[in-house]
């Protein structure tokens, strides 16, 4: 009961924003923002962060513009680490 969880959308896939498989991912993400309670479920989404401004998704972060490379990883570590340190204290 003193769990904490931090739930995450699912990331930027193809790199086009009007790719018809990243928008079914956006609808299917507010349907899992709507899970989080701010308190013990805590929503964090940093997706504009693996993007280009135009909203692109560039085998820098994602080589096969699915799964995050090293880049990508350090993108997502940079952003998680504050909250799991947050939760944690550590």
């Amino acid at each position: 009961p003193e769990s904490k969880i931090v739930l995450m959308p699912i990331f930027p896939r193809s790199a086009k924003p009007d790719d018809k498989i990243r928008l079914a991912n956006g609808q299917i993400n507010a349907i899992i923002k709507g899970c989080a309670d701010g308190e013990t479920v805590r929503w964090l989404d940093f997706n504009d962060k693996f993007l280009e401004p135009d909203g692109t998704l560039t085998k820098r972060v994602m080589n096969d513009l699915l799964h995050p490379n090293e880049t990508g990883y350090q993108i997502w570590w940079e952003n998680m680490a504050p909250v799991v340190k947050e939760i944690t204290g550590k």
